[in-house]
């Protein structure tokens, strides 16, 4: 989306969920379910003091109430590449800032710092604008209109509001109500859902190009982590190779979408080809992306991959990562500052810092280079040391406050510690995975439909976000986690809850196939089953050390890293069979049969050979 000068276009549009009684010419949208108003939030400190933008709070939603006045709200982002020209629209013509000052509460919001709010109110696109009721209903959104047109709709707007205020309340209220329709699922068994999903994507895959679309292009991290993975997986395929898929669209983003001088992927594309980029660069995309190539370069074999990946990795160390604090910082928006070169968000948030926490650990897994592994680490125990609480979560970013929680700030480092355990053996990250488990189980659970809430509030949320919803991203990643602890734990109880907490999804199969990947990687995790890498002896001989490296990079998608030291898993140890031997020895098991032990100083090759034999003779039942 495009913001112009004050004399060129605005965008703003009005969705029909139906005519209002009192606004015969505007409809309304059906209503997004508002947000929990908590109280920390940055106001608008770039907009003319002409309009005065206030926080997004239970205090400015009162206001609206008491003055009888609609809300202006603006989402955006430091990182906006239309941030500013929007601001400028808005307050260069004084009866435009006018009517939005005395008709309007004017609420600003953070995208990346109040992400249930964006979930619920914005779009792809920043900046968002939307007007809502005191009730935090929907009116209306954004998209194309002249200056004049805005004046008058926001004119329009305001004065019927004051009329019909009863009328339109009731009648937002009612289109925002979801339906109890109560349908049974649909029932796909869990198997299915790789092959469903594949099968949708190619249909709508841009072969010449890589990715979904003939206008925009978005990069989608979840759906390339989807394609590479079963590209290791003819079971699901159904005639349709997931690998020229994947290297269209890999390629086409390194030679589009990627900043060859400086390193790192923009946000997306304006062009179908790649080619014309919007330049702001955002952590929590490139950490998806950077794991994305070292993982195609491990299933392809490609070296460009791996270029690319190593590029990306030296582009978040140089220009992303805070020495000081060990993580990293949020965004690069591709708008020069005077005097301090690019304008940058350096707020450390809990969810993108997961993200590269996870890359970095798979660029270790695909290189074998320990410094990936630091730097993973490090971004890891900033979260532990700094946003952690063992009884609450994680906070989003320091100063943000308790009363609101996000699934995704939880589940990425969860999943991360889990990694990390299997690359280091340390029990301080198989805790803190094993903890924050519990903290989703009790705080973001639903125990009637499965699956878990993107949000937590610690008391009653403003208006409509008492509806709460399951995101598909970070539920994936919740059942990611729950089938890594099964392993590392050896509890069946987080197998089966990684299976079950994708139960609300199966319906989405039907419907949105396309746009179930993450879902269906989840499921191709849970029905492949691993080859359990069992690292056992004690933890402080060399040698253990030794087998944890080679087992952690060893090359096979599916396998997971259990660490065994005789001196704290003596039970773990006992119910395997493996007995309290001191001498490390590495035993690898598939689901029905565990191959010859591996000492340190052996190579690796007799259970590559194995494997490769195993999982051929999988396939060839499969196909029988």
């Amino acid at each position: 989306m495009k913001y112009m000068s004050a004399k060129g276009v605005y965008f703003f549009l009005f969705i029909a969920a139906g005519l209002l009684a009192a606004c015969a010419h505007h409809m309304a949208m059906p209503a997004r379910p508002p947000v929990r108003q908590a109280t920390a939030f940055t106001a608008h400190v770039k907009a003319s003091p002409d309009i005065n933008w206030v926080q997004w709070s239970d205090s400015a939603f009162a206001r609206a109430r008491a003055e009888n006045k609609l809300v202006f709200l603006e989402i955006s982002a430091k990182w906006s590449a239309w941030h500013g020209q929007l601001d400028e629209s808005l307050t260069s013509d004084p009866a435009a800032a006018e009517i939005i000052e005395k008709n309007y509460v004017p609420v600003y919001v953070d995208a990346d710092r109040r992400p249930d709010i964006y979930a619920r109110y914005g779009r792809r696109d920043l900046p968002s604008l939307s007007v809502l009721n005191p009730d935090g209903y929907v009116l209306a959104v954004a998209s194309a209109m002249t200056e004049p047109e805005l004046k008058n709709l926001l004119g329009t707007l305001a004065r019927n509001y004051a009329k019909n205020k009863t009328v339109i309340d009731e009648a937002l209220k009612s289109s925002s109500r979801t339906p109890d329709t109560k349908k049974p699922l649909t029932p796909y068994p869990v198997s299915k859902l790789p092959s469903i999903s594949l099968s949708a994507i190619a249909g709508e895959w841009d072969n010449s190009h890589g990715g979904i679309g003939n206008g925009k292009k978005f990069p989608m991290p979840e759906m390339l982590d989807f394609l590479i993975y079963v590209s290791a997986h003819p079971e699901f395929w159904k005639g349709t190779d997931p690998a020229p898929l994947a290297k269209a669209a890999l390629n086409g983003m390194a030679a589009g979408l990627y900043d060859g001088a400086e390193g790192g992927f923009y946000r997306y594309s304006d062009t179908p080809d790649w080619k014309s980029p919007h330049k702001e660069k955002l952590l929590g995309l490139n950490a998806g992306l950077m794991a994305v190539y070292f993982a195609a370069y491990e299933q392809y074999k490609d070296r460009k991959y791996l270029e690319t990946g190593k590029s990306c990795a030296r582009f978040l160390s140089e220009h992303l990562l805070d020495r000081k604090a060990g993580a990293f910082m949020n965004s690069m928006s591709g708008k020069p500052v005077a005097g301090s070169g690019i304008e940058m968000d350096r707020t450390i948030f809990a969810d993108a810092n997961g993200k590269a926490a996870l890359a970095f650990l798979e660029a270790y897994r695909a290189t074998g280079r320990k410094e990936y592994l630091k730097t993973a680490l490090g971004a890891l125990d900033y979260i532990i040391n700094n946003l952690y609480n063992n009884k609450t979560g994680i906070l989003h970013c320091k100063g943000a406050e308790g009363n609101m929680l996000a699934l995704s700030d939880q589940v990425m480092p969860g999943l991360a510690a889990a990694r990390a355990y299997e690359a280091t053996a340390d029990k301080k990250y198989l805790d803190f995975a094993v903890n924050i488990a519990g903290i989703c189980d009790r705080k973001f659970y639903d125990p009637k439909g499965f699956g878990f809430y993107g949000f937590w509030y610690a008391s009653r949320p403003i208006g409509l976000l008492k509806d709460k919803k399951k995101p598909q991203d970070e539920n994936a990643g919740m059942s990611e986690l729950l089938l890594a602890l099964h392993y590392l734990t050896g509890r069946d109880g987080y197998g089966r809850q990684a299976r079950a907490t994708l139960v609300p999804f199966i319906p989405a199969f039907r419907k949105y196939p396309v746009w179930s990947a993450p879902a269906a990687l989840a499921a191709a995790k849970i029905c492949s089953r691993a080859y359990e890498f069992f690292v056992t002896g004690a933890a402080s001989d060399p040698g253990f050390s030794e087998l944890l490296g080679k087992s952690y990079t060893f090359k096979c998608p599916d396998r997971v890293v259990v660490p065994l030291d005789m001196t704290v898993d003596r039970k773990r140890l006992d119910h395997l069979g493996y007995g309290h031997n001191k001498t490390p020895i590495l035993y690898v098991c598939s689901e029905t049969a565990c191959f010859p032990p591996v000492r340190p100083g052996e190579s690796m090759e007799k259970v590559r050979a194995m494997l490769e034999k195993s999982r051929e003779a999988k396939q060839e039942e499969h196909g029988k």
